[in-house]
């Protein structure tokens, strides 16, 4: 009596395990079409595409740029996936990247005017430390103010589902499987 119990059981555990694979266990929240960039461990740089489809645990992307191939990856091998969340002008990046060429630009400029202009004293000359850190001072803050009107992409993180999985391990049992992010 217990025999036929637990073939009932397994038979049941079987087919709800392949009635589970056949259709996506959870489906990410990304409209077809929209624009994302994935993480994976495989890739060296983060793939920039096109969301297709969902299929099953797979997702599908368009490659966007030269390659323009088909990509498609696992929820288990996507680490990160984050779509495009519009341009934004106040990035740190640009605006720090402009200010340290406009400060070593303005530095260059105020060293240079302080040996090579005469005041109208000949008995004194400019101080190169305060003409090179004043040089430094305005560039600075002309390469902030330019860097600050680069537009930049903004990246919204897309959370991924969490994982579930009840199979057959191969030695008579079954194992319990969950996926934590």
């Amino acid at each position: 009596m217990r025999l036929k119990y637990l073939v009932l059981f397994l038979g049941v555990a079987t087919l709800a395990t392949e009635a589970a694979a056949q259709r996506p266990s959870s489906s990410v929240p990304i409209a077809a079409g929209s624009r994302v960039r994935v993480r994976t461990a495989s890739l060296v740089a983060p793939l920039i595409a096109n969301f297709l489809e969902q299929r099953g645990d797979t997702l599908v992307f368009i490659e966007d740029g030269r390659g323009r191939g088909v990509w498609s990856f696992s929820l288990g091998q996507i680490l990160r996936l984050e779509t495009t969340g519009g341009q934004t002008a106040l990035d740190s990046r640009p605006i720090g990247r402009g200010a340290a060429i406009g400060g070593g630009i303005g530095l260059a400029g105020g060293l240079l005017f302080a040996a090579a202009a005469t005041p109208s004293d000949s008995t004194k000359e400019f101080n190169k430390l305060l003409s090179g850190a004043l040089g430094l001072g305005i560039g600075a803050g002309i390469g902030a103010f330019i860097g600050s009107r680069i537009k930049s992409e903004r990246w919204v993180n897309v959370p991924l589902p969490r994982q579930l999985s009840f199979r057959p391990n191969g030695r008579g049992g079954y194992t319990l499987l969950f996926g934590f992010r």
